[in-house]
């Protein structure tokens, strides 16, 4: 079984750097041409460039605001250096900042720099000087009419070596008129010399694409040869990678041929993407002039994804490899896209390499000691080894068993973490115990056992073993697993109001929403695609005037609903129903339109829905046409006739009796949305099948509960009444609608306000005495200050989602948005003095604004101060329950409950300190029982890396008794980092451990149940995807929406 951490869906730019060509003269420079964007725009953004014959071109489309260039890895770096030129009629040009990006979007700072130099010029040759590290802003100068000059800077990097992935100039101010940046080019050094004169550069204008391990390689991306060019395919659907793929034409017998690079020797697969449409033609492919694939009929009469060409076992030796796609013809009913030529549509080319580890050769080894030789050559026999790890039985690992695992689960009595290993003794068994096969396939993944203290697996056993446990798990989904069934549930709190709020019409709130944390919705406007730069707010933290308004008074309470310990709060199993519950709904409906703001807060209420038809007599037919969409807007379905004349009956009788049709109305509202009908989230057994897809009015309800936490709306009911809601396209096309609608924000408020678990703010109680700061005095009460840094991941991630960028962005974003108070609280300048400062923050509203971080220990998630305050103890940090967190949040992977009697630690640091030792040190002596060490070996690591930050979330570079602070650690027993820095840095080069984490919470929540083993094929593929788009977030939405557990359901339970 290939561990899927080891995956890399990346493309890699390599520097093709012959003997030749490593050392280029000071002048040459290969200019990119990105005109057509205005120069005096406040922030200038470039176009992406792709790699096409060796040469780095102009591609046509915005990509996230950078300039995209790609070089990985660059040995031993030491700067960059940016040139450009500009055309038209130019008085001033200012370039203030140049950021670099590492993939998926993510910051890592190894570029800094303000620049640029400047002077009056009118010469076309560059500048002979440039600056390192950060410079002052400047501005250089032409006269009005001259044609501009090419301008050069160069930014230093941190000596190593570095993959760089987007730039972005930002701030490019001009008050010329007409003008454009029309070209850029880049290169890179590796001489230490500070001397410009004497630099050396390397030319990245040559580029060529090389495969590392298993690669997804875009289409568009690749070298080709013939009449190509790429194609944006969003009008398309969004079923493509990268919303482009390449497109080729030619006649009969002609062939699009390009190419790859393989790194290593082995055999690989190799699959190709293609597209199919009405104008497509017949192709067989050859690799290096080998038939490998032969007939594929392109043809189909609307332009779809073709099915996936998949090509394996080819023995592929290191070096170039070309790839032709020859043209035979066509299909019978395909029409030619020009006289006697057809198309070519390929999305992307996926290399596997089936053998998967590195291998060393002798030619290696020419530079190593021999001591070092023979202790190499000895792990290169012993991974070579690994490919002869086939057809593996449970009798083949039985001495593996004996001599590592035995001796904690299963001899001598001992059995931990309950598992005895000695009584699961064949494939049915282990089938049986599903769960402990899964823990162990889970353990071997992230190299958990056997303990660091013990003899480690050799590589071929670890894969014999994963290969063995990992295909039980395979065979048990396929022979055995069904998706696991959705209790019929109650809304929450939060869901019931937004659809009695939705349902009535009402023009805010049924009664106070603690989970709001953000008490403003007129900034969030996902349509736009902009988050705005500065955002006036107000929250829970800033006075209860903030929790009173827009809402109705008098309405009966709805208890909060308690979030599940590593889930949501939507969960069937925690929201059944009791006959008191009824009770309680009732008088909540009653409450509502009794309340005495409703006529006033409710469009519906004077609409014609609360007015006497003018037809008379009233007749049952009219009635019934009255209620008919009110109903089935209510119930999320047709309503039977006996429902309805159960409703009809009751109104008919309001009115028999000289009720006004008002009050009439206003009765049957209550009936209506305290009917089980109404609050219940059901789907109907209707099928002996285990597993079913929804209805039309049950993949509408699926939907609006996910992305707005509400009821449908009229769109979707009508494509869910005339079933077009089951066309994939028209399916999309909703779900695109729904997240670009303002109700979104309910993923916000609902999704990451509990998977950031951020409720425990309000509960956290940093000493008042220690932390004063946290605390304001406003009139005669003491405000929680600190409750305002809630407010700060909520927008990032709104931000991340309006915007559909990259969810790397929460492990680390170089922005984030502050308050002027926050912003001080980051930077150690005390906004409220002591206890009996007067001084308040406004207790009406706050503006928050998005502003550049300047440390990578700052940004993200896992590093704000809401997030390290609700992990803290009221004198000091807590990393246990910080490292926590991160396993839950951050992974996906939490840790269990602890023990019932855990031994005492001192609460405050500084009793610890006064011991000559540190927290950490005090940490490790108190976790030496056995028991307790394996899960703190796991968690306690990831919260060390956190222990720079107090108690409040403020840096420090020592503890106060100037004791060092240690923040290294290890994560999954493999990878080391120095802080948390190397912590954040370790998960980006792993995308896929934190998409992964992100998926599963979302699809979690989604479904309102726990996931279990028959979801990990279809969170595999959601991920695949992910992957392949870089993690933006549309594309996390829409896979999950998409996906098999998401669009069908099992027979539930029923209560």
């Amino acid at each position: 079984m290939i561990e899927f951490r080891y995956m890399r869906f990346f493309l890699v730019i390599l520097l093709w750097l012959s003997p030749s060509a490593n050392v280029i003269a000071d002048s040459i420079y290969d200019y990119h041409d990105v005109r057509g964007r205005e120069s005096k725009s406040s922030n200038l953004i470039l176009d992406q460039v792709v790699v096409r014959d060796n040469k780095i071109e102009h591609k046509d489309a915005n990509h996230d605001g950078f300039y995209s260039i790609t070089f990985d890895p660059v040995q031993g770096a030491t700067g960059i250096e940016f040139e450009w030129n500009n055309e038209g009629h130019y008085k001033h040009w200012t370039v203030r900042e140049i950021e670099a990006y590492t993939d998926f979007g993510s910051r890592i700072k190894i570029v800094s720099g303000k620049v640029i130099p400047g002077a009056e010029r009118t010469s076309d040759k560059p500048f002979t000087n440039a600056f390192d590290g950060d410079v002052e802003t400047s501005t250089f100068t032409t006269s009005s009419g001259t044609t501009a000059f090419p301008q050069r800077t160069f930014l230093q990097l941190v000596p190593g070596n570095h993959s760089l992935d987007r730039i972005r100039i930002n701030d490019v101010a001009g008050n010329g008129e007409n003008g454009r940046m029309k070209q850029i080019a880049v290169r890179v050094t590796t001489d230490t010399d500070d001397d410009l004169k004497d630099r050396k550069y390397i030319d990245v204008s040559n580029l060529s694409v090389q495969i590392f391990g298993e690669n997804i390689i875009e289409g568009e991306l690749l070298p080709m040869k013939g009449q190509s060019r790429t194609q944006g395919m969003k009008n398309y659907g969004s079923q493509w990678s990268g919303d482009a793929h390449m497109l080729w034409d030619g006649g009969v017998n002609e062939s699009m041929e390009t190419s790859i690079v393989i790194d290593k020797q082995s055999k690989y697969n190799l699959q190709f993407q293609l597209t199919k449409a009405p104008d497509y033609g017949e192709f067989d492919i050859y690799l290096d002039e080998k038939l490998i694939a032969s007939k594929i009929d392109l043809y189909a009469k609307d332009v779809v994804l073709a099915d996936l060409i998949n090509v394996s076992e080819l023995q592929l030796d290191k070096g170039q490899h070309t790839i032709r796609f020859k043209l035979l013809g066509s299909n019978k009913k395909a029409s030619t896209y020009r006289k006697n030529r057809y198309l070519l549509g390929l999305d992307y080319i996926k290399i596997v390499n089936m053998l998967q580890n590195e291998e060393v050769s002798d030619n290696n080894l020419a530079d190593i000691p021999s001591k070092e030789k023979d202790e190499t050559k000895s792990i290169s026999n012993e991974i070579s080894s690994i490919n002869e790890v086939v057809n593996i039985t449970l009798k083949d690992i039985k001495p593996i068993l004996v001599s590592r695992c035995y001796g904690c689960h299963g001899d001598n009595g001992k059995v931990k973490g309950k598992i005895n290993l000695r009584e699961i003794k064949t494939r049915d068994d282990f089938l049986k115990n599903i769960e402990i096969t899964e823990k162990i396939v889970d353990a071997l993944n992230f190299k958990e056992m056997p303990p660091e203290d013990e003899k480690q697996l050799t590589a071929k056993e670890h894969e014999m073993m994963s290969t063995l446990f990992g295909s039980y798990l395979d065979a048990y989904i396929k022979e055995s697993a069904s998706l696991k069934s959705i209790v019929m549930r109650r809304m929450n709190r939060y869901e019931y109001n937004n659809a009695v709020k939705d349902l009535l019409q009402l023009k805010g709130d049924v009664y106070p929403l603690p989970e709001k944390v953000i008490r403003s919705s007129s900034y969030f406007n996902p349509s736009s695609g902009k988050f705005p730069n500065s955002i006036r707010l107000s929250n829970r933290a800033l006075g209860k005037n903030q929790i009173e308004q827009h809402i109705l008074t008098g309405v009966s309470p709805f208890a909060i609903d308690l979030q599940s310990e590593h889930g949501f709060n939507n969960r069937g199993d925690e929201l059944s129903v009791s006959p008191i519950m009824v009770e309680t709904f009732l008088n909540l409906g009653r409450s509502i339109v009794n309340a005495p703001e409703f006529d006033k807060y409710s469009n519906l209420t004077e609409s014609s829905f609360f007015k006497l038809p003018e037809t008379t007599p009233i007749t049952r037919s009219l009635l019934e046409a009255h209620l008919s969409s009110f109903l089935e807007k209510a119930f999320r379905k047709p309503v039977s006739q006996d429902v309805m004349g159960r409703y009809i009956n009751y109104l008919e009788s309001e009115l028999k009796n000289g009720k006004p049709f008002k009050d009439s109305m206003k009765k049957l509202i209550t009936a209506i949305i305290s009917s089980p009908r109404f609050f219940y989230i059901s789907e109907q057994k209707n099928s002996s099948l285990k597993t079913q897809p929804l209805s039309p009015y049950e993949m509408a309800t699926r939907l609006s509960f996910f992305l707005w936490s509400s009821i449908p709306d009229d769109e979707l009911l009508r494509v869910a009444r005339d079933g077009t809601i089951l066309n994939p396209k028209i399916y999309e096309s909703q779900v695109a609608r729904l997240l670009e609608s303002p109700k979104s924000k309910s993923i916000a408020e609902n999704f990451a306000r509990q998977w950031l678990r951020l409720d425990q703010l309000i509960t956290a109680v940093p000493d008042f005495d220690r932390f004063q700061i946290y605390y304001s005095r406003i009139g005669c009460e003491q405000w929680k200050f600190g409750l305002q840094t809630m407010i700060e991941p909520l927008l990032l991630f709104e931000s991340i989602m309006v915007e559909d960028r990259s969810i790397m962005l929460l492990v680390d974003s170089n922005y984030s948005y502050r308050s002027d108070e926050m912003q001080s609280w980051y930077n150690d300048e005390i906004p409220f003095g002591k206890r009996q400062n007067r001084n308040r923050f406004n207790t009406n509203s706050q503006t928050f604004t998005r502003r550049s971080l300047p440390s990578r220990r700052e940004g993200g998630v896992i590093t704000s101060a809401a997030t390290l305050t609700m992990t803290s103890e009221p004198l000091r940090t807590s990393p246990i329950r910080r490292g926590a967190w991160v396993a839950t949040v951050i992974f996906n992977k939490p840790p269990p409950p602890p023990p019932d009697i855990i031994p005492e630690i001192e609460q405050d640091d500084v009793e610890i300190e006064k011991k000559g030792i540190t927290l950490r040190q005090r940490l490790v002596a108190h976790q030496e029982n056995e028991s307790c060490a394996s899960c703190h070996k796991k968690i306690d690591p990831l919260g060390f890396a956190l222990e720079n930050f107090d108690a409040i979330g403020r840096w420090r570079d020592n503890y106060k008794s100037g004791l060092d602070i240690d923040s290294s650690g290890e994560i999954f027993g493999e990878t080391k980092f120095n802080d948390i820095i190397g912590l954040k840095d370790t998960i980006l080069r792993n995308p896929e451990w934190f998409m992964r984490a992100f998926i599963e919470h979302m699809l979690s929540y989604s479904l309102g149940r726990e996931l279990d083993i028959s979801d990990k094929p279809y969170i595999d593929k959601i991920l695949e995807q992910v992957i392949l788009d870089r993690g933006k977030f549309s594309t996390v939405v829409t896979e999950i929406t998409k996906s098999y557990p998401f669009m069908n359901k099992t027979n539930q339970s029923e209560r």
